[in-house]
């Protein structure tokens, strides 16, 4: 095998000529992650909004020290040098502040996980067409270098029809979280606000499969963990004519890792590396075996390919692949796994709609 043959398109792209304004809502944790890969892209960010005004001014000097800051986001909104809006706010109060970005006539890229509800989605993915805007979702795990090159592997066709796929990350997730209660108490953490990531992959990565019928998951804690709320699950996914199998070890202590195997019928693509990914993927068919090297990292692949990846579609004229539509699949593989966890039974993800409560 050459190396040709196993060269995807997995890097991030950019769009050709256009560099809107771009207002960010919510100067959180992670929106430093966001302006880092936008600095480096050499993206226009005008405006930083966010209520505590002292977060925002320390992302405007770290980041885009000429960034106009705010307070009130309706103020952002207002502005027309702006055309683009990243929110990263939290789920609970994001929704409101997407329709009124939309309807205030901005593309708006939502941080996740979209929703609590796919009816919610939906009707915010109406009024993006009813108005003309792009909304796309902030899934930036699907450019993480090992999970980009599993996808574009996969769609090319490098190992046939899926037949099935196994996950597995350990990682210390408790003590990442243990002094922000707003993750350290969210009794959801690993299956819905890190967990989504990996039900969306698996998602983009079974669509031809048609929707699962079948989602059984468990959840728990573990000794010596540092937090209240489960930091285990598993999850079993299933389709007419594949599986696939999740593991999150969110407590553990040594040996942080994480890996995964995607067989198909012609071939199977198999990587391990740290929690959120190395460098290492391996192709083997029939023809032999293929190391391939990925560069760059989770975050900074991922937060430029999210923001790439719908200027780029503004830029075309199409939708992007992160349309708020194209959430809505993994959002129902999470809120089933969610509810089989608490019901210890096996869910039709096409039976839940929502968050269970």
């Amino acid at each position: 095998m050459t190396a040709d043959d196993t060269a995807v398109p997995y890097l991030p792209q950019e769009p050709l000529r256009y560099r809107p304004g771009i207002g960010l809502i919510g100067c959180g944790g992670i929106s430093a992650l966001h302006l880092a890969a936008y600095r480096e892209a050499g993206y226009d960010v005008l405006v930083l909004c966010d209520l505590i005004a002292e977060r925002a001014y320390e992302r405007q000097a770290e980041f885009f020290p000429i960034a106009r800051v705010l307070t009130d986001y309706r103020e952002l909104l207002a502005m027309p040098e702006l055309e683009v809006v990243d929110i990263a706010t939290h789920v609970d109060v994001r929704p409101p502040i997407v329709e009124a970005a939309l309807r205030a006539g901005k593309h708006v890229l939502s941080q996740k996980p979209f929703v609590r509800s796919l009816a919610e989605g939906r009707r915010l993915c109406g009024i993006a067409d009813e108005v003309g805007r792009t909304l796309a979702v902030n899934q930036n795990g699907r450019w993480a270098p090992h999970f980009s090159y599993l996808r574009h592997a996969v769609a090319a066709g490098q190992i046939g029809t899926l037949t099935s796929a196994d996950f597995a990350v350990y990682w210390p997730h408790d003590r990442i979280v243990e002094n922000d209660p707003r993750f350290s108490k969210m009794e959801d953490l690993i299956l819905y606000d890190f967990g989504i990531h990996w039900f969306d992959l698996v998602a983009t990565l079974f669509g031809e499969h048609g929707e699962a019928r079948s989602v059984m998951a468990n959840r728990g804690t573990r000794h010596g963990q540092v937090i209240a709320v489960p930091t285990q699950a598993q999850v079993l996914i299933d389709f007419d004519d594949a599986q696939v199998s999740l593991v999150f070890r969110g407590s553990s202590r040594w040996a942080e890792s994480g890996g995964y195997r995607v067989e198909g019928t012609t071939g199977v693509l198999t990587h391990t590396g740290r929690s959120l990914g190395g460098p290492d993927v391996v192709l083997t068919d029939a023809r032999g075996i293929h190391l391939v090297t990925v560069a760059g990292d989770w975050f900074a692949n991922g937060m430029r390919g999210t923001m790439g990846e719908l200027l780029r579609a503004i830029e075309d004229g199409r939708r992007p692949s992160i349309e708020g539509r194209a959430s809505l699949p993994g959002l129902a593989l999470c809120y089933a796994a969610i509810e089989s966890s608490r019901t210890g039974l096996p869910v039709d993800p096409r039976d839940v709609d929502a968050l269970p409560r």
